[in-house]
């Protein structure tokens, strides 16, 4: 079968699949291509030497008798990048002491507290199951991260310019989005005020780019792209709006009134904690007074329980009261609650990114996904933008891609796929089954991630044809924030319906011929700094695999620090799990 579908691969490659790939390798040896290409570096950036910062994480959860041990950590290095000469240098730089490199917490944990917090997602299962399917200390990790690179990019001196996560974007920013009604933490008290779910949902809304349309006017949670309009510009009224929108007052208060959540919405007689406020006599539609600063309020409250944890130690931040069961107790937060505050990190982080011109990409490893493949492809060629026969490729996109350079003999690294809208994560052509119709759809019909945001591709570093069969570097997946500089005018070329989505209108490039200069920069400051030689890590960023390398060495004190705290149980067998007791000993 694997055989059978590479066959295919080539065929589909020769045919059609050719026209999507962009052999970089000639454009950046060539003197006048690599000069251009730092021109454009100079013009973003303003500089020709590019500060960088690369942020990794590690987590560890370990189990005693009565406790968890969660643990999360991020680690973060930072150099330069000089594009003065021929070639690009890199050079690495010391953090100084007042700044943090890394961002670690330690958390031990009570079973009969955290049992509570996965009662609701494995009731039938025991405790120590419970916690362990919750991967806290996963989400412990990518909350460190997220504070490391908020914190480096919100620092007013030596902030970096480009930016490295070790992460998908938009598969963390969709995973977290788990809607209002799963965050447990409403109610926390920040500053005397308490977490509402308007503020829960206003914080969802984001990130804001009124030049990228973001929020855009799709169907699913359109109220999004109203309350952006509101936020950005108090001075709109009904009229306004409506022309803005290019709807009548009556669609949006349909658009307002058929949202699950219009109890939170409109603000009312009897609902006087609505987000939007409308006075049809005096043509006023405006933000709830009590909601204007709302974002502000929950980045701050993103920060405070941040700094609390990571850098002042102090777990108890994480303990809030919440009314179970008529009574008022005391609880840790769920993971659901971890989501949430990742969620509010990465929006924040995008829009500080947009504020201060970072460029900020993240790279994915060994991902089983065929978003290319599958999604966009399916997608595109639904919308009639691609003609070709069904075919079928091995399954992942990494596998697919993978042998390109066995099959086409010319192909040198660095190359890339052209860049594709993240929206097509849950965006695809569906199939007819009995009783419907073929059509382009999202999850569940009308689930559709945030358009326009971020821009994914594939690329390998690394393809060296001395022996008879090319060595050759993993594909990786990089995703790159778009900015209104680079691909406005990728914007509003294919637009794609369906009637569950609406109307959605993604960043297109649809083959190798169409200009982007932000895939340019990108791979071309990758390539720049992917010239390690470690067989371990071949083809991939090497300030990655040296922030890699930070969070490891954090881990391995750590757990010794973890495992020393164990002894004193040793003389009380029964306070170990009959599963260490087995493991501990060994038949002779």
């Amino acid at each position: 079968m694997y055989l059978a579908r590479a066959q295919n691969a080539k065929t589909f490659y020769d045919s059609f699949f050719k026209s999507l790939i962009k052999q970089y390798s000639s454009n950046f040896e060539d003197r006048a291509s690599r000069s251009l290409l730092k021109d454009r570096i100079i013009q973003f950036f303003g500089s020709e030497e590019v500060r960088f910062a690369a942020i990794d994480g590690t987590c560890f959860k370990d189990e005693f008798g009565d406790y968890m041990i969660f643990f999360g950590a991020s680690y973060g290095v930072r150099g330069n990048i000089s594009f003065r000469g021929e070639d690009s240098t890199t050079r690495y730089e010391r953090w100084s002491s007042e700044q943090d490199v890394s961002m670690v917490t330690y958390i031990p944990i009570p079973f009969a507290e955290l049992g509570d917090i996965a009662e609701e997602q494995f009731e039938i299962s025991p405790d120590s199951e419970k916690i362990s399917l919750t991967s806290i200390h996963t989400q412990l990790m990518l909350l460190a991260e997220i504070y490391l690179a908020y914190d480096l990019i919100s620092a007013s001196t030596l902030r970096p310019r480009f930016l490295l996560w070790d992460q998908s974007m938009s598969g963390v920013l969709a995973s977290t989005d788990i809607g209002i009604e799963k965050v447990d933490m409403i109610g926390y008290n920040y500053l005397g005020r308490k977490l509402t779910a308007q503020d829960v949902m206003i914080a969802y809304s984001h990130p804001y780019n009124s030049e990228l349309e973001i929020p855009s006017r799709k169907k699913f949670r359109f109220y999004n792209r109203i309350l952006m309009e509101l936020y950005t510009d108090p001075r709109h009224n009904i009229t306004s709006l409506s022309e803005k929108l290019g709807l009548s007052f009556e669609d949006i208060k349909e658009a307002l009134h058929g949202s699950r959540s219009t109890s939170l919405l409109i603000k009312t007689s009897r609902n006087p904690q609505g987000i939007v406020e409308i006075d049809q006599t005096n043509n006023a539609i405006s933000i709830n007074r009590t909601y204007r600063e709302s974002w502000d309020y929950v980045v701050n409250m993103f920060g405070h329980i941040c700094s609390k944890l990571f850098k002042e130690k102090n777990q108890n931040v994480l303990i809030f009261e919440k009314e179970m069961n008529e009574e008022l107790r005391e609880r840790w937060m769920s993971p659901n609650d971890l989501r949430f505050l990742i969620a509010v990190g990465l929006r924040a982080l995008i829009e500080q990114c947009w504020k201060h011109n970072v460029f900020f990409v993240g790279i994915a490893k060994d991902s089983a996904s065929r978003y290319l493949s599958r999604n966009y492809l399916g997608a595109m060629r639904a919308a009639e933008v691609y003609d070709f026969p069904d075919t079928s490729l091995p399954w992942t996109d990494r596998t697919f891609l993978e042998l390109i350079p066995i099959i086409d003999d010319h192909m040198e690294a660095p190359w890339s796929t052209i860049e594709f809208d993240s929206v097509f994560m849950t965006v695809a052509y569906r199939r007819p089954v009995e009783g419907e119709d073929p059509r382009i759809a999202g999850v569940k019909g009308d689930v559709v991630n945030t358009e326009r945001l971020f821009a994914r591709s594939l690329a390998q570093f690394y393809v060296n044809r001395s022996k008879t069969t090319p060595l050759c570097g993993h594909a990786i997946f990089v995703d790159r924030l778009i900015f209104p500089s680079f691909d406005k005018d990728s914007i509003g070329r294919y637009s794609l319906k369906g009637k569950e989505i609406g109307l959605i209108t993604p960043c297109v490039y649809t083959d190798r011929s169409q200009f982007n200069v932000g895939q340019d920069l990108t791979i071309y400051m990758l390539d720049s700094l992917t010239k390690n030689l470690y067989p371990e890590v071949i083809g991939y960023p090497d300030p990655l695999h040296k922030a890699d390398w930070g969070a490891k060495s954090i881990l391995k004190k750590v757990i010794r620090m973890i495992k020393s705290s164990g002894p004193g149980l040793k003389s009380r067998p029964l306070n170990r799990t009959f599963r260490q007791i087995r493991q501990s000993l060994r038949r002779v």
